[in-house]
């Protein structure tokens, strides 16, 4: 009986190791990086939204040796994308609701700018977790003080890091910046 309780155990043990876990990581962009210097900024005020849902919503993909990790892309991109957008405009704003017509009357926006992000990742390790293969995709709209879409964008960012290359330099989530600088610069 003790022997066939070790031999269940074992094989729980077992099941746990290969399914695998979710490891933490983020996917935001070095902000030092994304600068415009060069652009002359449109005389206009711009907002963006990004549902509450949206900021919370956790996403797992795989990474490697059977492992996943997790991310909030919405909010690991937003920093970045108001730094993009006040590069290009006078003023940015954090707009509560695309139909909030008061907010956007008393702050003068023109456009309103909507993400939709979706992300894949892969590891060629089978001994590690982290993902050494990333790729951001990032679906953007503006709309007009009316709603009408006035402008549509979408961009693809992959990121590539070695394994050695995130150990060295301890950035485990390197595949990931990568492909998020690459969609923001």
């Amino acid at each position: 009986m003790f022997m066939k309780k070790i031999a269940h155990l074992g094989y729980l043990l077992s099941v746990l190791v290969l399914a695998g876990c979710a490891h933490p990581i983020t996917i935001t962009p070095n902000l030092s990086t994304i600068d415009r210097k060069d652009v002359t900024p449109i005389e206009k005020n711009a907002g963006y939204f990004i549902s509450q849902s949206d900021r919370e919503k956790k996403v797992v993909t795989p990474g490697g040796g059977g492992d996943k990790v997790e991310y909030m892309p919405y909010r690991d991109i937003e920093a970045a994308l108001q730094k993009v957008l006040s590069n290009l405009f006078v003023r940015v704003y954090k707009v509560p609701s695309p139909g909030d017509t008061k907010f956007i009357a008393d702050n003068d926006i023109s456009f309103i700018f909507v993400p939709k992000v979706e992300t894949r990742s892969s590891s060629t390790g089978v001994m590690t977790w982290m993902a050494t293969d990333f790729t951001l995709v990032l679906d953007c709209k503006a709309i007009d003080r009316n709603g009408a879409v006035v402008w549509e964008q979408s961009i693809t960012g992959n990121g590539h890091a070695e394994f050695n290359e995130m150990m060295e330099t301890g950035d485990y989530q390197l595949s990931s910046r990568r492909a998020s600088e690459a969609v923001f610069l």
